[in-house]
């Protein structure tokens, strides 16, 4: 993704670089004014980006014994002892909570199998901080730290959608035989609820079921709810990581200096009491921050995600389409 975002840096910097050539044929001075600072803070974020990079870079070279041993240690521990024992404390019925033995032992195995499949892939920790090199920038190893820490979750993952499916299948069962004991049952065609007469052995058949689901349902609720906070957690990771990409991807370096030093440079409009030229206020400079923000945070609004929680919906991140480089560029241009 974020050789993507630096592919349309390149291709902006290409369209800018055109537009300012209109200049000399006697293009606007709005445009080029414009197309002038954009031009020159793009050049700047990939500048700082490659020197911050080369930096950090640096830094992991010569310490990349050290960091390679803290990471393998932090992955067996955190990513594969730690579900281990959370899943085994859970068969063990947990603070008095009796859970279905023979249902939570099925959930137990599978997942403790899982997770000891994908904990030999683990090993592969300690050559990631020789990857993390600095190459391409700071914006690149922090994306490569991203996808290393998806790949050394995928079994988090995976674990955590069996038990959303298990949980979601659950809540559907009991939600359709409960409608049973009301008399009612879900029209599909009309997407709504409408009276329904069963019969005594319709009704006598649902009570079985129900019945089994209300027993094993506290079990699929307990494994749905640890890997769901597990998920969750990767979640926030990730949204941590994006946020740092975006902003560093969008930050109005030139400008904000222009702002500082010499703001007549970048004219925000003009006041006709004094017909005299005034300089663009922050919240336009910052106004792509103001945009990504508000999309991070629609995405990642808590009661979204509760809500997704309860419902037993995947948690996923954001999109990478929602915060393309090119994206925020062209709203900008709108603005």
């Amino acid at each position: 993704q974020q050789m993507d975002v630096r592919i349309e840096q390149l291709a902006i910097l290409l369209r800018q670089m055109a537009a300012l050539r209109l200049r000399k044929g006697g293009g606007r001075v709005e445009i080029y004014s414009k197309e002038y600072t954009s031009f020159f803070n793009t050049v700047w974020l990939i500048l700082n980006d490659i020197t911050i990079g080369y930096a950090v870079g640096k830094f992991l070279c010569e310490n990349h014994e050290v960091l390679a041993t803290m990471l393998e240690e932090f992955v067996e521990d955190i990513l594969i002892f730690w579900p281990q024992r959370a899943l085994c404390w859970l068969d063990s019925w947990p603070a008095g909570l009796k859970l279905n033995t023979e249902l939570s032992s099925f959930y137990s195995g599978t997942f403790v199998d899982l997770v000891n499949v994908w904990g030999g892939q683990c090993q592969m920790a300690k050559f990631f901080p020789d990857l993390l090199g600095g190459m391409g920038g700071m914006t690149m190893s922090i994306a490569l730290f991203y996808d290393m820490f998806v790949f050394f979750t995928l079994h988090i993952y995976v674990c955590y959608v069996i038990a959303v499916v298990a949980f979601e299948k659950a809540l559907w069962g009991l939600g359709s035989l409960w409608r049973l004991f009301r008399g009612k049952r879900f029209n599909v065609l009309r997407n709504r609820t409408d009276s329904w007469e069963y019969d005594i052995d319709q009704l006598l058949f649902g009570t079985i079921l129900f019945t089994l689901l209300a027993f094993l349902f506290p079990t699929v609720l307990a494994y749905y709810a640890l890997f769901a906070l597990l998920r969750l957690a990767m979640i926030l990771t990730q949204a941590s990581l994006e946020i740092q990409l975006a902003f560093m991807n969008h930050f109005p370096l030139f400008t904000l200096v222009l702002r500082l030093k010499d703001p007549w440079r970048i004219p925000g409009g003009t006041y006709f009491d004094f017909v005299e030229n005034q300089p663009v206020t922050f919240n336009r400079i910052f106004f792509q921050y103001t945009r990504l923000w508000s999309q991070l945070a629609s995405h990642y609004h808590p009661f979204r995600l509760l809500k997704s929680l309860l419902l037993g919906r995947l948690l996923v991140p954001i999109p990478g389409s929602e915060i393309r480089y090119d994206k925020i560029g062209n709203h900008s241009k709108e603005s």
